[in-house]
């Protein structure tokens, strides 16, 4: 999966218009993506766009995969975003506006985000998808992606919080102590199958 072409993301906040404060939820999700960017560093970092949404470049597909992980992990209750990835030169482009963005990465995390969009009835608990110019690398990243999106579905707030601080390379003695528990509930928490298949599949497709 290696390519030197780099990864644009576009994250899509999931039915932003039922918030009642839509101005902390948008507080909350901007910490949660400048910590997954501090995690996982970004070519360039998150910014906010029209639309509810945000845009950001990764250099690699792996830094893209562990990144929106972090940040899918980091999210407060009860807040969504569907992530589109795709592979592909990026470019700014100027216009009346500013700078937009342009390319074929960008093209491809749209097209990513509206079939994310299409299929939201069928598949709800489905936030994340890639799209690349090889048809064998897609259907490889998006089975992990789905798998990994059934397996966050199922996850509270506290086992997310586990599973982030563990993707860090933390000890379950400073996990516990951080988040105030015993060491044996987060070693516990840690052998649960979708969290232990959670971080497995991380370090199959991130290396993490």
């Amino acid at each position: 999966m290696a390519s030197s072409r780099p990864i644009a993301v576009i994250a899509d906040v999931v039915r932003s218009r039922s918030y009642e404060d839509r101005d902390a939820l948008q507080r909350q999700i901007e910490r949660a993506l400048a910590e997954g960017a501090a995690a996982v560093p970004t070519r360039e970092a998150f910014a906010a766009t029209v639309g509810d949404e945000f845009q950001a470049v990764y250099d690699t597909l792996p830094g893209a995969l562990a990144g929106t992980l972090h940040i899918q992990l980091g999210l407060p209750e009860g807040a969504a975003l569907r992530f589109g990835l795709g592979r592909g030169e990026v470019r700014p482009v100027a216009s009346r506006t500013g700078r937009v963005q342009d390319g074929p990465g960008w093209w491809r995390a749209r097209e990513a985000i509206e079939a994310l969009e299409a299929q939201e009835a069928s598949l709800p608990s489905a936030h994340s998808r890639f799209a690349g110019p090889d048809a064998e690398e897609n259907a490889l990243v998006n089975a992990y992606l789905l798998a990994r999106d059934q397996l966050l579905a199922g996850l509270n707030v506290r086992a997310r919080r586990y599973a982030r601080h563990a993707l860090e390379g933390r000890s379950q003695a400073d996990i516990a102590a951080e988040l105030g528990v015993t060491q044996p509930a987060v070693s516990q928490a840690l052998r649960r199958p979708a969290t232990r298949a959670l971080l497995e599949g991380a370090a199959l497709f991130t290396g993490e």
